[in-house]
């Protein structure tokens, strides 16, 4: 069995929340997958891999690698 690497997982989880709660897609929306490329140096080991994206806060294009965790946030 492969082990899902870390961004796999990610969005795995990502998906899993989309799929399992109501969140707004102004909030948290899946834009399909784009190649990571040399203009975004922040992880250069994904350079040229073609990876999940979000649009978080309708707002930000986020590719999958740069989300660095998935927290449970109470509401109270």
């Amino acid at each position: 069995m492969k082990v899902p690497t870390q961004p796999e997982l990610t969005h795995l989880q990502l998906q899993a929340m989309l799929r399992d709660h109501a969140i707004p897609k102004e909030q948290l929306k899946y834009i399909g997958e784009r190649e990571y490329t040399t203009d975004f140096c922040a992880h250069p080991e994904y350079h040229g891999q073609v990876m999940p994206w979000y649009l978080i806060n309708n707002e930000h294009e986020v590719p999958v690698c740069d989300i660095g965790s998935i927290d449970a946030v109470d509401s109270d």
